[in-house]
């Protein structure tokens, strides 16, 4: 009877020891390696800095997103700019829920391992508008975080109104946020790193009221009366046409257009098809204008455009994306009739 007390405390002891020994090796629950994003916060923006915890003897960092290596990097002392810190900047290309993790590794032994999930919101399409409740938005730029930097750091707004920097890499908000640059078209604004003077005023509007105060770089939403102080044009034009398409109402700007830039040269997120048709769903799978004798329905995509044969058709072809005076907000035929303007095509 001792004997099977004194062999069942041993066979506890070890699995008890056992156990501690894992989590003081490796550890993927508490995030406690990954000091920034905060574990279900939620992102707007596809560029994410991710900031973690410097430990001895790591001589490689992996970085996965979504199960995918994003970062592969041998860490040496030349390649580390801050004593307790790695950094690194990495880009969200899935909306909804992506999965951020590391593995740290000395002489090709994992001795480090977290991950967490942050949220990828779209101000478009109502499947990833509203995350789920347990996602909530963090910000960076609030004191404390600030006070921390600021002992190495210059966090100050380092920027003029109206003047360029004469190299962006001057900008304050450069070393973190570069990886921006590494799209194809850029927005002046951003290109110039006038984030500060130009758009992220930290003020709030009346779509982001409650997130009042909890960051110097907030911007206001709705965003547009910024974008019109330097697109005056359409400041002419927007409240003289009849019609507005919903997002232009709004003042909503950026729900179409990212205002950092991206690949393409208006900045749309999408291309104009799956832009429009992330609202206009019925349009993917039901027919549009007419159902024809042969019962195909009006092309809105997959020809060349009648009106500009370098272009693909499209939504733009017909319709203005913005304002119009006619209805359906189409374009062009100035109240004359809808079949002047299908004529424009269909001349037989």
């Amino acid at each position: 009877m001792v004997k099977k007390i004194f062999y069942c405390f041993i066979c506890l002891f070890t699995f008890l020891f056992a156990n501690e020994l894992d989590s003081k090796s490796t550890t993927s629950s508490n995030s406690s390696y990954i000091i920034w994003p905060k574990s279900n916060s939620i992102y707007e923006s596809n560029y994410l800095s991710l900031i973690v915890k410097k430990v001895d003897k790591v001589d490689k960092i992996i970085v996965l997103l979504n199960d995918e290596v994003v970062v592969d990097k041998k860490i040496t002392p030349q390649s580390v700019k801050h004593e307790d810190i790695l950094y690194f900047n990495i880009k969200l290309y899935d909306l909804g829920i992506n999965k951020i993790s590391i593995k740290g590794f000395y002489k090709d032994k994992k001795v480090l391992e977290d991950s967490l999930e942050v949220f990828f919101r779209s101000i478009l399409g109502k499947k990833y508008r509203y995350p789920s409740s347990k996602y909530k938005r963090v910000f960076f730029h609030n004191q404390e975080n600030e006070k921390l930097c600021s002992e190495c750091h210059d966090m100050s707004v380092n920027e003029i109104k109206g003047v360029v920097f004469h190299n962006s890499e001057d900008s304050n908000c450069y070393e973190c946020h570069k990886y921006m640059m590494s799209e194809k078209y850029m927005h002046a604004p951003a290109a110039n790193w006038l984030c500060a003077t130009s758009c992220h005023s930290g003020k709030a509007g009346e779509f982001n009221k409650k997130y009042k105060d909890k960051s110097k770089f907030l911007y206001e939403d709705p965003i547009a009366p910024i974008c019109l102080n330097c697109h005056e044009k359409f400041k002419k034009r927007f409240y003289k046409e009849k019609y507005r398409h919903e997002p232009v109402d709004d003042g909503r700007c950026n729900k179409c257009h990212n205002p950092h830039g991206n690949n393409d040269k208006k900045f749309l997120r999408y291309d104009v098809w799956s832009l429009c048709t992330t609202c206009h769903t019925d349009k993917k799978t039901q027919p549009h204008v007419v159902m024809t004798f042969s019962k195909k329905a009006h092309p809105t995509r997959g020809k060349k455009d009648p009106t500009d044969p370098t272009k693909e058709l499209s939504c733009i072809s017909c319709h203005n994306p913005h304002v119009s005076n006619n209805g359906f907000m189409l374009k062009g035929y100035r109240g004359k009739g809808m079949m002047l303007w299908c004529a424009k095509c269909h001349k037989k």
